[in-house]
């Protein structure tokens, strides 16, 4: 593991415009060109080999990144070693906030980067781009939301896409509903808040899991709006949704959630399963911890609120079914979606020597399905095959147990597997929510209810805020009001399901809103989404 080797200077020379740092397309082609070492296409992208520094989060104690197949093979065709710098991902921020502040950057980061404070020590990528990155631009070209995600505060492209974009992310809470116990008691999957309620009164009375004991828990969450496990998308059917921005845009207009009249009648509707006993009574007091061997006793939970049927613990989830949207009295349904859609990843500092030749890297990479198998899955034909299907190339995710796990490395999960075989969800290669789309799985992998909701539900999708950068400014003043209003909502959220709302704590309520800078706030957020439009 390196300390922090750095490479000389990039050897094209800038020039200033407009108060702004560019470097031209013509002194960046020539730059290249006038290496004779270079490639501008074709194998191998340099004609000798060529060593690059990149920092990267740490995946796996087992083997290093150097160790990995993808980073054997990528080297043997492009003739580019990459000297890798593996930053444990509990120093991830405070290693790289330090190679910024110091001016100490390796040629390239994989990883996070605060964009709107550091773009300018980062190599401007628009022009290397059109010249050495046929893959990436083609790809671009085929998105509404690339390369437009990407732009910095001035407008220039410094960062590329990393990571997994992945469908099931698109919608990370789901509520599992226990299907036993419906069929048991003889009902229906409820389809509005009305008869969802009349089932978890059902839960609640008429002994479900058989024991004689009036121990089950109709309904369970976590919190009001963290990943996976919250009450959030609850409040679609009430035409509104939560989320860590605490606001949704709808016709590229912000909407703040908490002021709206669907919040409050959302709300009163959770007071009214809690006071039912409908609702646990543990909410909002549990660790993570807790909540997830909430249900680890076994047959005690009716619905959970979770990324998957086993969020809190349940060890036999095959009759858990997932809770379609609920309706509103109109017929209506929303839900919050999250952007996959990566606003970078892969960044190449202004130290970097040869700019032009890590485009072309991550280019390769970016290549083809099968590179961003390799380099986020592991080699083919463990967790992954490439089959086709109605005369196109498709991926096809392995069943992997534990005998292929021992099979391939001895490893214990497959979440170790991937770490160690690959740069899982941090890796330069961009799976695409087109290959997941594509996606099929061998005929022994359990059928996948998440996924398949995920992609019923999309459409009635409403999203906080577009991915991009915001300026540094308009960041760092949203950052300071949401705090005040992080805090406060969520004692605002839990007060009023526990103990109820009317019309005078509401007004109350209001007022706290406008106290804190909600509209203020609000009009950050909007002046964001105007500038993601221009």
């Amino acid at each position: 593991m390196l300390g922090g080797t750095i490479l000389g200077g990039c050897g094209a020379s800038d020039k200033k415009e407009s108060g702004s740092e560019t470097v031209s397309k013509e002194t960046q082609t020539a730059a290249a060109e006038a290496d004779s070492n270079f490639n501008a296409e074709g194998l191998p992208i340099v004609n000798d080999p060529e060593t690059f520094v990149i920092a990267v989060p740490e995946r796996s104690s087992i083997k290093s990144a150097a160790e990995k197949n993808c980073v054997i093979e990528t080297e043997k065709a492009t003739n580019i070693h990459i000297e890798w710098m593996e930053i444990p991902a509990s120093g991830w921020d405070e290693k790289i906030n330090i190679m910024f502040s110091t001016d100490s950057l390796p040629d390239a980061i994989i990883g996070d980067v605060d964009m709107a404070r550091n773009f300018e020590q980062l190599a401007i990528l628009d022009d290397y781009l059109d010249q050495y990155a046929p893959a990436v631009t083609e790809f671009f070209s085929t998105r509404d939301d690339y390369p437009q995600a990407l732009l910095s505060p001035d407008g220039k492209i410094r960062s590329l896409p990393t990571g997994d974009e992945s469908t099931q992310n698109i919608i990370d809470t789901q509520y599992w509903i226990n299907g036993a116990w419906l069929d048991k008691l003889g009902l229906d999957m409820p389809e509005t808040p009305e008869e969802l309620k009349e089932v978890l009164i059902a839960f609640r009375d008429q002994d479900p899991n058989g024991n004689g004991e009036k121990d089950e828990i109709p309904f369970t969450f976590n919190s009001a709006w963290e990943w996976g496990n919250a009450i959030d998308n609850m409040m679609g059917a009430f035409g509104v949704i939560e989320n860590s921005n605490h606001v949704f845009t709808k016709d590229n207009k912000v909407i703040f959630s908490a002021k709206e009249q669907g919040y409050y009648d959302a709300l009163a509707y959770l007071n009214d399963l809690y006071k039912e006993g409908l609702i646990d009574k543990d909410v909002f007091t549990l660790s993570d911890d807790q909540y997830a061997a909430r249900d680890s006793s076994g047959n005690k939970v009716g619905m959970l609120a979770g990324y998957n049927p086993d969020s809190c613990g349940t060890t036999d989830t095959s009759s858990f079914r997932v809770l379609p949207l609920l309706k509103n009295a109109s017929g209506d349904r929303m839900v919050g979606i999250n952007n996959v859609t990566k606003t970078g990843g892969f960044v190449i500092s202004k130290n970097c020597k040869n700019p032009a030749a890590l485009v072309r890297w991550y280019d390769y990479i970016n290549s083809t399905l099968e590179q961003a198998l390799l380099w986020g899955r592991g080699e083919r034909g463990v967790w992954w095959d490439i089959v086709e299907k109605d005369g196109k190339e498709v991926p096809m995710f392995l069943t992997m147990d534990a005998q292929v796990l021992e099979e391939h490395g001895g490893y214990k999960t497959k979440a170790e597997y991937r770490n160690a075989e690959s740069f899982a969800g941090v890796t330069p290669s961009l799976w695409r929510n087109e290959y997941d789309l594509e996606l099929i799985y061998d005929d022994k992998w359990p059928r996948d209810l998440k996924l398949e909701a995920v992609k019923e539900q999309m459409e009635y999708g409403v999203v906080s805020l577009p991915a991009g950068t915001a300026s540094l400014e308009n960041a760092e003043r949203r950052s300071v009001l949401s705090a005040d209003i992080d805090t406060y909502l969520k004692k605002f959220i839990a007060d009023s399901i526990i103990n109820g709302i009317d019309d005078a704590k509401w007004q109350d309520h209001l007022k706290k809103l406008e106290s804190l800078k909600v509209d203020e706030y609000t009009a950050l957020c909007q002046e964001f989404v105007d500038s993601m439009n221009k």
